[in-house]
């Protein structure tokens, strides 16, 4: 069975990755006096995430290395943070992955030590000849939230320690920078136009605003569809956007032909194939959970599937849960189904079933 991704990791990975992009967003959104040092022709993506499978279900990760115009290297971590609630400790979070990346790069460092070690030694030269005392890269942590609660966590670490005056000279700190999307009006939203419509879905995601707002949002690609590369980056958003339950097919077709209306058939031809019938995740592990009836029972197929969601995106998952799950009739079970992806904590599966099902 394939590993169920993160919506929100998904999208934000498949278009953060592009280096315009990110790019473009260190501009826009880093304070003036940081981005006048940096060199943005020479950003890097580092592929590898510090995140651990706990925590994937509800934050995502993208490390850049850029130059600065001195030619020095520096890390930018950005975090996405895409729980319906409030983490008081992702600022202790932060330490860890800031922690993590120092040591990758102590590895890195090792090898590259080993090696010029090994051809000083074959050229018959001093063994440290042209090795340099090592020193770590600076790292600037970014959080970027788009839940729907009101973003007010701890500024400083050591907020987070029960600690007298006396000890909180031995408390480590450190800053970072937030990107609150909630706080963010449209005119303050900058940047180029897929980092523009990137930025006002995942700020209205969560929000009931989403419906009158994506026609406006996509059709500030309208200038730019006929390119591939809009197309492309056009269905990574409608495939995210269908993640949402309440955007059906009917909304997705509706919002296409108000923000394109003047385009022609053309560029729906071309989005028809990607797009139109298009099934949502959840319709997805329903079709798949009834697949996996035939085989071994329609319900008990589709009771395993949906254990494994819940163990594949929370971890250790409550006997109770397993339990209420294997215990569920049909329609429970498809409307849980179809619930679940809004599920950012196993929290919101106990407040969805005192809603829905409570005796």
């Amino acid at each position: 069975m394939n590993k169920i991704v993160n919506p929100h990791a998904m999208f934000f990975e498949n278009v953060f990755s592009r280096l315009d992009i990110a790019a473009d967003f260190i501009k826009n959104y880093l304070p003036d006096h940081l981005v006048n040092n940096l060199d943005l022709s020479k950003v890097q993506l580092e592929r590898k995430s510090f995140i651990n499978n706990q925590l994937k279900g509800s934050q995502s990760d993208l490390l850049y290395k850029i130059k600065t115009i001195d030619n020095k290297s520096l890390f930018i971590y950005i975090l996405l943070e895409h729980k319906s609630y409030i983490d008081r400790w992702v600022l202790f979070q932060l330490l860890g992955y800031i922690g993590q990346i120092g040591d990758r790069e102590r590895m890195i460092n090792k090898v590259k030590r080993k090696r010029k070690r090994e051809e000083n030694k074959t050229n018959n030269r001093p063994e440290n000849e042209g090795i340099e005392t090592e020193y770590l890269t600076p790292v600037i942590p970014i959080v970027v939230y788009h839940g729907s609660e009101h973003w007010e966590c701890p500024k400083h670490l050591p907020e987070l320690y029960k600690a007298n005056e006396l000890y909180k000279e031995f408390l480590p700190d450190f800053n970072f920078l937030v990107i609150n999307l909630n706080n963010y009006d449209e005119s303050q939203i900058k940047g180029i136009v897929s980092l523009q419509v990137a930025l006002l879905v995942m700020k209205y995601f969560f929000s009931d605003e989403l419906f009158n707002k994506l026609p406006d949002i996509l059709s500030l690609l309208s200038d730019l569809v006929q390119q591939k590369s809009t197309i492309d980056f056009l269905s990574i958003v409608l495939e995210y956007i269908g993640t949402n339950q309440r955007c059906d097919d009917d909304f997705l077709k509706e919002s296409l032909d108000k923000a394109f209306e003047n385009k022609g058939e053309e560029i729906m031809h071309t989005l028809a194939d990607k797009l139109v019938n298009k099934y949502s995740l959840a319709d997805k592990w329903i079709e798949k959970g009834k697949k996996e009836g035939k085989k071994e029972g329609r319900k008990e197929g589709k009771t395993q599937l949906l254990s494994f969601l819940f163990e594949e995106r929370f971890g250790n998952v409550p006997q109770q849960i397993t339990k209420q799950i294997n215990q569920a009739d049909d329609k429970l079970i498809e409307d849980l189904t179809r619930s679940f992806l809004r599920f950012q904590s196993i929290n919101d599966y106990y407040l969805w079933r005192e809603k829905h099902y409570s005796p």
